[in-house]
């Protein structure tokens, strides 16, 4: 904000009489005897005398008029720390705080930083440099204030608004940084603390080689438990939520129990005694084969051990049969590659289909 300036009138008037008191206070000394000759002039000529001086006096007003109604350029450079915009006035005006109220010139008084006095009188080819203070909005421990300040640095700015930062916290943008026009500083509080938690453990699934068991065949042999822990942990915490936390103890409150489970890898490649049967096949080649999930096969059932995949015009679907070294089967799926002496028989465990390949076997159609 600046003073209103005095008005054109007023300047004008003031300006005449300082003219007027200067020019009295120099020619009074110089000119003492003229002055002697004037006093008798206007004693015997008063008329004249008045005339002439009305007639002195208007001239010099005249002159004043002239002198400072005439245009004079200024030039305003505004710097708002992103860019500098640069803009040349025509004024009348008389100063520099007259000529800033009187084109709305983009400054605020204790803020900006003005490069000229704010009473200097108006020249023609005047420039003037305003360097804008920029507002730096600051968010610190769940508050946003908005700071207005010229370019300094992010530190310099947390220290004018007393703002503290601990040696652990996050400060954006760094603290060496200066702020332009657009910057916003945020200040995130860290912390650490420790925490305890009791939770489950959950039990592993191992499965074991069985050289008694049929291949083919699985069984469980230990059912899984659950375990329990307490777990002690030094967590990081920002602006009072947790970021990051590192397990420093562990502590077994209940052991935990593995489930295990045991697949058959032993091969019988002979038939069961008094197996009565309607048709044996010889010569069948007998493919493992595996499936993650549960797909059923062409005749209904699940694919599981026990089920074949066979070439229904050789053995037709929903057959009972006993494959060597496999055991009891029943005909559950087809399949576009199995044509002729070829079954392919499934197998719950990958390693039992590595372990069986494929081979040549007898099939008996039981039923």
């Amino acid at each position: 904000m600046v003073d209103k300036p005095k008005g054109k009138t007023e300047i004008l008037v003031d300006k005449f009489f300082d003219w007027c008191n200067k020019g009295r206070r120099t020619t009074k000394k110089k000119t003492s005897m003229q002055r002697r000759q004037v006093r008798i002039f206007k004693r015997r000529h008063p008329r004249i005398a008045r005339t002439a001086l009305v007639a002195a006096c208007t001239l010099a007003v005249g002159l004043v008029v002239v002198g400072f109604a005439t245009p004079k350029t200024v030039t305003v450079n505004i710097d708002d720390s992103v860019e500098v915009t640069s803009t040349t006035y025509e004024t009348t005006s008389m100063r520099v705080d007259s000529f800033i109220e009187n084109h709305e010139i983009d400054y605020v008084y204790g803020q900006d930083i003005i490069d000229v006095e704010l009473y200097k009188g108006i020249t023609d080819g005047l420039e003037i440099n305003i360097k804008k203070a920029v507002q730096i909005p600051v968010n610190s421990d769940g508050v946003t204030q908005t700071a207005n300040t010229l370019p300094v640095t992010t530190e310099e700015l947390l220290n004018k608004l007393n703002i503290t930062v601990g040696e652990n916290d996050i400060v954006e943008p760094a603290m060496d940084k200066t702020l332009y026009k657009g910057d916003k500083v945020v200040v995130k509080r860290v912390t650490f603390g420790e925490v305890v938690e009791e939770v489950d453990v959950d039990y592993a699934t191992r499965n074991v080689p069985d050289y008694s068991m049929t291949i083919g065949k699985t069984a469980v042999v230990q059912q899984g438990t659950i375990g329990k822990e307490r777990q002690t942990y030094n967590v990081t915490y920002i602006d009072g939520v947790e970021s990051e936390r590192e397990l420093i103890n562990s502590e077994t409150l209940v052991e935990k129990k593995d489930s295990i489970t045991s697949y058959g890898m032993y091969m019988n490649f002979s038939a069961p005694a008094g197996l009565q049967y309607k048709e044996k096949i010889s010569n069948v080649r007998a493919v493992s084969y595996h499936f993650s999930g549960n797909p059923k096969g062409s005749y209904g059932k699940p694919c599981t051990y026990g089920t074949v995949a066979v070439d229904p015009n050789v053995i037709p679907l929903g057959s009972l049969l006993y494959i060597e070294g496999y055991g009891y089967a029943i005909a559950n799926d087809t399949g576009s590659s199995i044509k002729g002496n070829v079954v392919d028989v499934y197998m719950e465990d990958i390693r039992q289909c590595n372990k069986w390949g494929a081979r040549t076997v007898n099939v008996y159609v039981i039923n």
